[in-house]
């Protein structure tokens, strides 16, 4: 018997994986919030992916809903496919109506096995494993078409941690992933693309303003040698914060193959020239994803957390800082907060408690949730 899976989402990544899944045996229910039908009705009408690439055919989904109720109705594990800025919508929709059997994996997570947690409250709750990264480089190319240029290597942890020993093997069934993280806490800080994005969309600010006259590729004409200096610094960074909660973090490493330790100059003949990521095409503008998820969901709290654990991150806060000046906005009050995340009022070692086991008692003495946030 096939097994079922709910696939939340209706982008690129959700696409890919709606087609990979299908093309290895599962049956798909794909949702997508009512007030985006629209730019999917393609495939609401024929419940047909057509994929290009590394995977090729024309897949049939079961259901194609937007009715959450019916997409996850009799489903073991609920795919969150979206940017980490819809993660909090769709924590509030399942919120009442996806049960304590259920597994929900999120990708990519950025924290939001915490954020869920936070929505779904302290009493019962289902079981929220995060990813790193998305397991495809893909795009859409048109209605209820993609084209998958190659796989990424993908890693997991599950909320609490103390329960991933007895999910990760079926789990496995959905994705090989290679590593199984600590906690959530060491996946947030692992993920890839604020790492990847950061200096290639920075330094291209002006070009991508540009892309509707010339066309702009990132991984083409962003990944500079000086765009990976920057890459290089902030991975530094965010390895110093892992270091000093007991994480020895290789995102970069993992997703490239490249060894530790890695020069800028490793990075820019890995990255630039790469067959799966050269042909991705974008961003097109500043409000890309690239620029409105990894900032605000990736680098603010990375930059939180390292505060509160006494370490500074100078160029991860130059990036986010000029982010607020070009978009017009406080990223640093509208990214994920320590509130969000629940650890307001919790010392480290309470933090580390509450992602092993999903128990937490806040501490009147400590000053965590008050250094992360002020």
């Amino acid at each position: 018997m096939k097994q079922t899976v709910a696939i939340l989402g209706g982008g690129h990544g959700a696409h890919a994986m709606a087609a990979d899944l299908v093309s290895r045996g599962f049956s798909v229910n794909m949702f997508e919030m009512p007030q985006f039908r629209d730019g999917v009705r393609d495939l609401f009408a024929t419940r047909r992916i057509h994929a290009t690439g590394v995977i090729q055919g024309t897949f049939a989904l079961d259901k194609v809903t937007d009715d959450i109720d019916e997409a996850i109705d009799g489903v073991r594990y609920i795919l969150v496919v979206t940017p980490a800025f819809a993660h909090a919508e769709y924590a509030r929709l399942l919120r009442g109506s996806v049960s304590t059997d259920q597994v929900v994996l999120l990708y990519p997570g950025a924290f939001g096995g915490l954020l869920f947690r936070t929505v779904f409250g302290d009493g019962e709750c289902p079981i929220v494993a995060e990813v790193n990264n998305l397991p495809y480089d893909t795009r859409l190319t048109g209605p209820a078409q993609v084209a998958i240029y190659g796989f990424n290597k993908v890693n997991i942890a599950f909320m609490p941690a103390d329960r991933g020993a007895d999910l990760i093997g079926e789990v496995r069934a959905i994705h090989p992933f290679d590593k199984v993280y600590t906690d959530v806490l060491e996946a947030g800080l692992s993920v890839v693309n604020p790492g990847v994005h950061s200096g290639p969309c920075l330094l291209s600010v002006t070009a991508i303003e540009n892309a509707a006259k010339r066309p702009f590729f990132l991984y083409e004409h962003g990944v500079t040698p000086a765009s990976c200096r920057l890459n290089v610094q902030v991975d530094n960074e965010r390895k110093a914060i892992g270091r000093r909660l007991g994480y020895a973090l290789t995102p970069i490493e993992d997703f490239s193959g490249l060894p530790e330790g890695y020069s800028w100059q490793e990075l820019y003949m890995n990255l630039h020239g790469n067959i799966a990521l050269t042909p991705i095409s974008g961003p097109h503008d500043l409000n890309s994803r690239y620029f409105t998820e990894d900032g605000p969901y990736g680098l603010v709290p990375w930059s939180i957390i390292g505060k509160a654990v006494g370490v500074e991150t100078p160029v991860i806060d130059s990036i986010i800082n000029i982010y607020n000046v070009i978009h017009e906005r406080d990223w640093w009050a509208h990214g994920r907060s320590s509130a969000d995340l629940g650890l307001d009022g919790l010392s480290v070692d309470q933090i580390m408690t509450y992602v092993r086991t999903g128990n937490r008692t806040a501490s009147e003495a400590d000053q965590f949730g008050a250094v992360a946030t002020g």
